[in-house]
């Protein structure tokens, strides 16, 4: 993420850190390190608009299109991409799945987040469903039982 210059937008970021943010040594980027093969949600403001994604690193044609994002290095291939209160939706979800423990949540299979995209734009990310989906994950890593 580039530091100390005038950005168009601003950059909030969730996910399984591995390493605590640093500068570099020329002063001109911030670097963060997320777990490989984890989910990140990053929160984009700009000037006129607000956007959201949950991404997870992109490693091969099987994931899909790589896409490129402002402020990341690496290709990701995006989950679900939030716009107007669907950002809203989203910041509620992670800042409640996070309660408990603040990277589990990250760690959980992809097929958890496919849900809770669904549950945002289709459903309205009530507090009980979510809370539901994240019980049922937390147990049995999503399986039936």
């Amino acid at each position: 993420m580039p530091y100390g210059k005038k950005l168009a937008y601003t950059l909030y970021s969730k996910g399984f850190l591995t390493d605590v943010p640093h500068v570099d040594e020329n002063s001109d980027f911030v670097h963060f390190k997320y777990a490989g093969g984890s989910v990140i949600v990053l929160f984009y403001t700009f000037e006129r608009f607000r956007r959201a994604y949950i991404a997870t690193g992109w490693e091969s044609e099987k994931d899909g299109e790589a896409v490129s994002l402002p402020g990341i290095d690496e290709k990701m291939c995006l989950i679900f991409t939030a716009r107007g209160r669907k950002v809203d939706h989203l910041k509620r979800c992670v800042w409640l799945l996070t309660q408990e423990d603040e990277y589990k949540v990250f760690k959980f299979p992809l097929l958890f987040w496919y849900r809770l995209a669904f549950l945002i734009q289709f459903c309205g990310a009530k507090r009980s469903d979510v809370m539901y989906l994240y019980e049922k994950f937390k147990r049995h890593g999503g399986r039936k039982k």
